[in-house]
């Protein structure tokens, strides 16, 4: 009987183990692939969250790392400068990262024109509930960001917010408040390194 358990124990062990290396080789084998997409991702939410962008010039790490020093809960992740294909001004997109969503973080690229306006908004990242707070990555959402021009964003419930709101998530105001927050700073980054130039 003691045989018997010791060597199903040693047989499950063997089984764990080549289980385990299994797996450990095929995040090795993927996790590069998973980090050229995610970085993809990204990119093509700079494309698609700035007008008239043919590339994009990174804005160093100390003047981004500045802007950060004071906030909690929220921060620029990267951002750069939008060129147009003659090398002209574009505007400025951010990577900002909220860790006040429902689910933990929310990720999300801003863009900014010249004249201060947020040209879009793209979740690239996060946890949410699916059914409600996911519903930040809905075009519907993210696209009532588009030409608004308030130093800060506030939500409405009701369905008709004025120049400085947007209408919040049904049954999401944590998810809401989170990408609002971290509009807010994107925003307010973007602007200040475009005052600044």
């Amino acid at each position: 009987m003691k045989k018997q358990i010791l060597k199903d124990t040693l047989a499950l062990l063997v089984i764990t183990i080549a289980a385990a290396l299994c797996l450990s080789l095929v995040y090795r084998i993927t996790s590069g692939k998973i980090e050229e997409a995610e970085k993809k991702e990204k990119t093509d939410s700079f494309y698609l969250v700035s007008d008239g962008a043919d590339s994009f010039e990174a804005i160093a790490e100390d003047v981004i790392s500045a802007f950060n020093a004071d906030k909690t809960g929220v921060a620029v992740l990267e951002a750069y400068e939008a060129k147009t294909a003659d090398g002209g001004f574009a505007g400025v997109v951010a990577s900002v990262v909220s860790h006040n969503g429902y689910g933990g973080d929310i990720v999300l690229s801003v863009g900014v024109s010249p004249e201060g306006e947020i040209t879009g908004v793209r979740v690239t990242g996060m946890s949410e509930t699916s059914g409600l707070g996911a519903n930040c990555q809905s075009a519907d959402f993210t696209d009532q960001f588009k030409g608004k021009t308030a130093d800060t964003l506030g939500y409405v419930k009701n369905g008709n917010p004025g120049d400085d709101q947007i209408d919040a998530i049904t049954g999401a105001t944590i998810t809401t408040k989170a990408v609002l927050e971290a509009v807010n700073s994107g925003t307010a980054f973007c602007r200040a390194y475009i005052a600044g130039r």
